[in-house]
């Protein structure tokens, strides 16, 4: 039996129980759809459901005496779909297997350097178990006489130390020297570990811009909050990234307690200060840099309840 609604504190609880049912009832929901999505591309790509379709379609091919030549049968909507999921997989798979790729461009500027000849390189990275959008750099030889490279164009966001990594890499000052040409005491230009370097620092960013976005859900921050108290649930207020590389991650609670975390390149949390109105919140600090950030919510909340 529901308690009365003339008493506002019952009420609040009950409004707050019904807003985590519907909540978690969401959650199933759109789990579910995610799942189904899965089984029907799945279903879809497989070669013995193409085989069945295939023979399903031969069978309900209409005779040349038919008049209904033109209408598309049953199957024809599923072989579509069948062909078209099998190329969205073979397009993973090639993105997967080779996250960094190489094509040559011609620049239609018939004042381009070296005659226009451009190389091309694509970054594909996946995030969150999706592929964003590729990346690109455009690599072309402006200096006459000598095959050094130097950064055209790109794509690449001014989070990456692009150009740190192409003083690096891909040097093109005195004493510089070209991939394949011999002088042992020159700076050797190096476009794998440039190419790697680069698709790491990548990765990396979006990894971490995706951890920050997960503990944003994990502690429902982004959510509207409700009329009916929900917002007292709340321990924390804001988990953000500090800097443009998102290598240190700002948190605050509700107390007052501002903290700064330091994230390495792998991931793993290097350094942590969390400091209140009483000062340095060690026990905190401790639990956030015993793991990694992707189990820093989870750490967090042991020392809440």
């Amino acid at each position: 039996m529901l308690p009365s609604i003339d008493d506002p504190t019952r009420s609040d609880a009950v409004g707050a129980q019904l807003d985590s049912e519907i909540s978690s009832l969401q959650a199933q929901i759109l789990a579910l759809k995610s799942q189904r999505k899965l089984q029907v591309a799945t279903i879809l790509s497989s070669r013995h459901t193409k085989a069945t379709l295939t023979r399903l379609r031969a069978s309900q091919r209409p005779t040349p005496h038919s008049e209904s030549q033109s209408v598309p049968t049953d199957t024809t909507p599923l072989l579509a779909a069948a062909t078209a999921q099998r190329a969205h997989k073979q397009e993973n798979l090639y993105r997967a297997c080779a996250g960094i790729t190489t094509f040559r461009v011609q620049d239609p500027d018939p004042n381009a350097v070296d005659g226009g000849k451009v190389l091309g390189i694509r970054i594909d990275v996946s995030s969150v178990g999706k592929f964003i959008k590729p990346y690109y750099i455009m690599l072309n030889k402006p200096w006459p006489g000598t095959e050094l490279l130097r950064v055209h164009r790109h794509t690449v966001p001014a989070s990456i130390p692009l150009a740190a990594l192409a003083e690096r890499y891909l040097p093109n000052g005195k004493g510089s020297v070209a991939m394949g040409e011999e002088n042992p005491g020159g700076k050797k230009q190096d476009l794998r570990r440039f190419v790697r370097a680069l698709r790491k620092e990548v990765v990396g960013y979006h990894n971490r811009t995706s951890v920050i976005k997960g503990l944003r859900r994990e502690f429902k921050l982004d959510e509207k909050e409700s009329k009916k108290g929900k917002s007292r649930e709340k321990i924390i207020t804001d988990i953000s990234a500090a800097d443009a590389e998102a290598k240190q991650v700002r948190i605050e609670w509700v107390d007052g307690r501002i903290g700064r975390v330091v994230v390495d390149e792998k991931g793993g949390v290097k350094q942590c200060v969390i400091i209140g109105e009483d000062g340095r919140d060690g026990e905190t600090e401790r639990r956030v840099v015993a793991g990694s950030m992707e189990g820093i919510g989870e750490r967090m909340r042991e020392g809440m309840y």
